[in-house]
């Protein structure tokens, strides 16, 4: 054909399909803008701007409950929270509504989590001194229990939604990693703010850097968390219901509601889902006892991970700007598998140099700050390096999972897979409850001992050790097994993506066509 024989408008219908079909193949297009990137990150950052990870501390040592009524509690919260799953999924999965599927519950659940957030830091001054002192009053644990309950149940609405908003902000895979990997580095800063003041505070108060004047150190740890919990929980709360005023979903539904039924055997019913979903299981197993708790009760030393981190901070942006790159290299399932285990490994040979060499005064190289600080900073440097790979693959492998259920069965079932997750980790994750309380009576574990200026005893000091780095490398390493079924491989990946385009796109057009077509009738009416 001469092309100085077509006209105008034939070359541009031209170009029009040419675009149409390069858009059906893309898998690699951008449609989320600087804009709509920076109000995701500081939503994603904010989710975890809280000291959450010193609950334990704040149960234990402020709140005082006793270790057996812990436990005790954990038992029936235990079938509280799997119970709440299936209901909350349940729920989300009907959903239907203008703002989409997940933005409604998004608002709710973000909102009155931070409202429940901010009154359990402040349950002590619901009574009396005499009353918090007392770990066995029990009107005190009915109080902390009704509210870590509603914390429960809310959170579940928040995270599940969140789970679910992520895999449909975009149907470009690789438009996703990328915000997931600038948020996730934002959040690496964004989101410690919370924790490394109050880690400061803790050690300057801790170590008498700062006169406490005619207050005891535990009122003024007591004050420090009771005054950062309930702020940080509030600032978190309103940047969510902020970001779900502004949220949009991209990847549409199916008008018809799924019955529950039908979506939680749609979910279990697949190879690579399973697989994800055993391998969660399996991770989630553990004692309770973080590094943590190691950093603090062992070497009196809370912000000891932050300055052993410092030479890490170089090294963080390496796997989130090489994600991408990686992805159209690797399958995800072996970046989630690398991400997961490799620095985690390094605990075991960490562990082996704390526990059996000692310093000059006999003391075990777990028990010296200085003899602990070098090794930290490598495992820190090789943590921080990895990290990148290690954070978006595990929420791009999620993705995945609910992809690959639209691919194969016609219709998503985010909120379904999302509490599907939940129930199986937690399971494994409520036994740690019921079970971390009773470790640490049998280690000898001194519940006041921080706060009070004492040391741990030496039996105590060893197991936190063991519990906070050797268990957990063994419990990673193990849950990876699963995943060698889980069977999409990158060639598998990228076709699946293909097709799902082309099956977004005719169904828009299908909408695009039934909507004119409506108008033409409306109009011929008038």
């Amino acid at each position: 054909m001469d092309i100085r024989q077509v006209s105008t408008s034939e070359i541009q219908e031209m170009r029009y399909v040419s675009a149409r079909l390069h858009e059906l193949v893309d898998v690699d297009r951008r449609i989320l803008n600087r804009r709509q990137t920076l109000g995701y990150m500081l939503f994603d950052g904010s989710r975890g701007f809280n000291i959450d990870g010193h609950k334990d501390l704040f149960v234990d040592s402020i709140l005082k409950i006793s270790l057996p009524l812990q436990s005790r509690y954990n038992i029936f919260a235990g079938f509280w929270d799997i119970a709440d799953d299936f209901i909350v999924g349940g729920i989300i999965e009907k959903t239907r509504t203008r703002w989409g599927k997940f933005v409604p519950h998004l608002f709710t659940g973000g909102l009155l989590f931070s409202l429940f957030s901010v009154l359990y830091w402040l349950l002590p001054l619901l009574f009396s001194s005499a009353h918090v002192d007392d770990k066995e009053f029990l009107p005190k644990f009915f109080a902390y229990a009704a509210v870590d309950m509603a914390l429960e149940f809310f959170g579940n609405i928040r995270n599940v939604s969140i789970d679910g908003y992520l895999s449909t902000i975009t149907p470009y895979p690789s438009d996703r990693r990328r915000l997931l990997a600038v948020s996730s580095y934002f959040s690496i800063i964004y989101s410690r703010l919370p924790d490394i003041l109050i880690e400061i505070l803790l050690d300057v108060i801790k170590n008498g850097v700062v006169s406490t004047g005619t207050k005891t150190t535990d009122q003024m740890i007591r004050r420090s968390i009771m005054t950062v919990g309930p702020v940080t929980a509030a600032f978190s709360g309103a940047m969510i219901v902020w970001y779900s005023a502004i949220a949009k979903e991209r990847v549409h539904q199916k008008i018809e509601r799924p019955k529950i039924l039908d979506s939680l055997k749609v979910v279990v019913s697949h190879r690579p889902v399973r697989a994800y979903l055993i391998s969660n299981s399996l991770g989630s197993f553990g004692t309770g006892l973080t590094t943590n708790d190691y950093y603090r009760q062992v070497l009196n030393w809370t912000t000891f991970e932050t300055v052993a981190g410092i030479p890490s901070f170089f090294f963080q942006p390496i796997g989130f700007a090489k994600y991408n790159k990686l992805a159209s290299r690797f399958s995800t399932r072996t970046l989630y598998m690398v991400g997961q285990t490799f620095a985690k490994s390094f605990y075991i040979p960490l562990f082996f140099y704390g526990m059996f060499l000692n310093d000059k005064k006999g003391k075990r190289f777990f028990q010296n700050r200085y003899a602990m600080l070098p090794v930290t900073a490598v495992w820190e440097i090789l943590y921080a390096t990895f990290w990148g790979v290690r954070s978006v693959s595990g929420d791009e492998i999620r993705n995945e999972c609910n992809d690959y259920l639209e691919w194969k069965c016609g219709y998503r079932n985010e909120a379904m897979l999302s509490a599907a997750s939940a129930f199986i980790c937690k399971i494994p994750g409520r036994l740690n409850g019921v079970l971390q309380p009773l470790y640490k009576e049998w280690i000898g574990y001194d519940q006041t001992a921080y706060t009070e200026g004492r040391d741990q005893p030496e039996r105590a000091q060893k197991w936190i050790f063991a519990m906070a780095t050797l268990l957990p490398a063994i419990l990673v390493l193990s849950s990876m097994i699963p995943m060698f079924w889980y069977n999409v491989d990158r060639r598998t990946r990228d076709r699946m993506y293909r097709e799902l385009n082309e099956r977004r796109a005719a169904a828009a057009e299908a909408v695009k066509n039934a909507a004119d077509a409506n108008e033409e009738k409306e109009n011929a009416d008038c």
